[in-house]
């Protein structure tokens, strides 16, 4: 039943907060599979800010630093894949 609330609460969210939640999907561009699973969980990890209860100016420094977390992330992964796959 919670499942269905929270569904319930995305679809009632404003599509200009989609576009600002979505914005780490810039790394499906250079970031691949990686990169899309790091922007998509982002993204709903900010419509999980969007929805909670802090100050406006609150959101937004959390969903910069949700995105710059997930970039951070993907940094490092492809960092260890390189390493791993390319290094001789």
């Amino acid at each position: 039943m919670e499942q269905a609330s929270e569904m319930m609460e995305i679809e009632q969210t404003p599509k200009y907060v989609h576009l600002i939640a979505g914005w780490p999907f810039v790394l499906v561009l250079f970031g691949g599979l990686i990169g899309g699973g790091l922007g998509g969980l982002a993204y709903l990890i900010n419509l999980k800010i969007y929805n909670s209860q802090l100050s406006k100016i609150n959101k937004i420094l959390a969903n910069i630093m949700c995105g710059m977390v997930a970039i951070s992330a993907w940094w490092f992964i492809a960092g260890a894949v390189q390493d791993t796959f390319f290094n001789s």
